[in-house]
Order: C-alpha cells, then sequence, then structure tokens
C-alpha cells in the first residue's frame, strides 16, 4: 500500500469557481488537502499557488489569511508571501533583513478545464495534466458540476466508474436494464500513457432519456481520471463525462465531474440531476467496501 508513486501526478483539489468564492477577493486563500497533505491555494498576482498550509513563523494556517499586494498574508502576524513561497515582508520588522528560511514550500499548480491542479513531486517533471477531449472541441458546451466527497478511495471510484457489470444491479432502470447483466469482453488499446476501450451497450433498453446510453469510448489518463465519450443513441449526438478523483487522504476521496454535450438545447440541470441520481446509487456500495484498499485475495 505505498501510495508515495501518487505525489508524482497531477490532481485537481477545487474548482475555480470554488477559490473565487472561498474570500470575498475572489483569489483566496483556499485551504485544500491532497495525499494528507494540507495546502493552501491562492491567485497571485495572475498566477494560481499552491503552499503548505503554514506560517513558517508561528505555524499558523494561511488559509485563514487574506491577499495583499498580491502576497499571501498570514492572519497571525502579517507575515506575507509572494507566489514562490517566499516571505517578503515582516510587518513587526520592517527594516530588517528577512531571514532565508522564512519561507513556504510551494508546489507545481495549474489551472485547466476550470479546476485547479496541483504536483507535489516534480523532481521526474514527466507527468501531464489528464485528457479531457471536450476541452478543444467547439461543438461542445461544457459543465462542471459541484465536487463531490465519497469515503471510498480513489483507486474504488476509479475502479467503479470503470466498471460495466455493476451496471444492472446497481443501476437497474436508471441506468441500464437489468435484464442485460452479462457485459461483452472488450479489448485494450494502450497509447501514450493512456489506455482505451470501447463498449457498445445494448440498444432500446427502457432508461431515461438523461442517460448517456450509447457507444461508450474510455480514455483513462493516470492516476484516476476517465474521459468518456458517448455517442448517444437516443440523440444521434456526443455526450462526453471526465470523471477524475482527487485522493484527500488513505480514505477520502474528492471527485469532480465535468460533462460536454453536443445537443443543447435542454436544461443543464437535467443532467446535473441525473449524473447526482447515478452518484448516489453507487455511492452507498462503494463506501461499504473493506477494507478501504482492494485486498490481493479479491477474487476477479
Amino acid at each position: 500500500n505505498d501510495r508515495e508513486y501518487l505525489r508524482h501526478f497531477w490532481h485537481p483539489v477545487c474548482t475555480v469557481t470554488e477559490l473565487e468564492k472561498a474570500h470575498p477577493s475572489s483569489l483566496g486563500p483556499m485551504a485544500v488537502t491532497l495525499l494528507s497533505e494540507q495546502l493552501v491555494v491562492a491567485k497571485l498576482g495572475g498566477e494560481y499557488v499552491a503552499m503548505h498550509d503554514r506560517c513558517a513563523h508561528r505555524s499558523a494556517k494561511l488559509s485563514l489569511g487574506t491577499i495583499a499586494n498580491d502576497r499571501l498574508q498570514c492572519p497571525y502576524h502579517g507575515w506575507q508571501y509572494d507566489s514562490e513561497g517566499a516571505c517578503k515582508l515582516v510587518p513587526a520588522c520592517p527594516n530588517s533583513p528577512i531571514p532565508n528560511r522564512a519561507k513556504v514550500q510551494r508546489f507545481d499548480c495549474e489551472e485547466r478545464y476550470g479546476l485547479i491542479w496541483v504536483r507535489l513531486d516534480s523532481s521526474y517533471a514527466c507527468t501531464e495534466i489528464p485528457y479531457f477531449s471536450a476541452a478543444s472541441d467547439p461543438r461542445l458546451r461544457i459543465v462542471i458540476q459541484e465536487p463531490y466527497w465519497w469515503n471510498a478511495t480513489a483507486e474504488r471510484r476509479w475502479e467503479n466508474f470503470t466498471d460495466f457489470s455493476h451496471f444492472a444491479f446497481i443501476h437497474p432502470g436508471t441506468l441500464f436494464d437489468p435484464n442485460n447483466a452479462e457485459p461483452p469482453i472488450v479489448p485494450m488499446d494502450r497509447f501514450n500513457g493512456q489506455f482505451r476501450f470501447i463498449y457498445d451497450t445494448p440498444e432500446d433498453m427502457a432508461v431515461p432519456n438523461q442517460a448517456p446510453i450509447g457507444s461508450f469510448s474510455y480514455t483513462c489518463s493516470m492516476p484516476f481520471a476517465i474521459n468518456l465519450e458517448v455517442a448517444k443513441y437516443s440523440s444521434k449526438s456526443l455526450h462526453v463525462l471526465f470523471n477524475v478523483s482527487c485522493p484527500i487522504d488513505d480514505t477520502t476521496t474528492k471527485n469532480f465531474l465535468l460533462f460536454a454535450r453536443e445537443q443543447a438545447d435542454d436544461s443543464d440541470y437535467l443532467h446535473i440531476a441525473f449524473n447526482d441520481l447515478v452518484f448516489a446509487e453507487d455511492k452507498p456500495v462503494i463506501e461499504s467496501q473493506w477494507p478501504k484498499d482492494a485486498p490481493a485475495d479479491e477474487v476477479s
């Protein structure tokens, strides 16, 4: 159960909207947790930054502070840190030199697809933010749903999202026909560090119109991102789901869902409500799995 390798990958920690709502300035700061690391995210000088949520002076949480002069200001004694994490002002000693060790560790941080992504360890510098096919497709309208939290590992959530054979049992009548419990064998293809597979769901199932049923084309990016393109049978249009999970700690996951659709003449809220319904059906079952990490003796 060594999860140290996950520090080398990019993970979403919040949406841009969450950060903007975290403080009246719309610049943050905002507290987030990734792989049990307590971080603070803010926008300084037009740049998104992530740092340890701990002032170098007396260890107060910087996320309780504010943005002043494009710096992150500690709520305790007003020490100010720039986008590199270096302290640039000590109000109690404005004319004294600032020690070199008066700094906070910062981490790689970028905005992509309306999400804020963080990488804790850039020593390999070879990992990329996961692929979302709708991001560069002008035909598609993209919607970012509210994040959702599960008491489950990101690995369990990823497995659940890519599992065909549970559809007929957890989602009968919602997402699938309970009489179609046997999925076909599907080949997998590895490409550019991702793997892809296609599953053509049965046609003419009695499911709601919002159900994205059709030809499923999955592209999975390390570690926990799934890009699902659906060529819908009902509307003959493209529907894309992008689900990515952030491992908050060893037992808790913050999940993000973006969806995009070619045919956008109905309300987004109908699709949001449907996605929420499907997740509500999955959640108690996945949270019931124990131990949280899949043991070696599970039978496949």
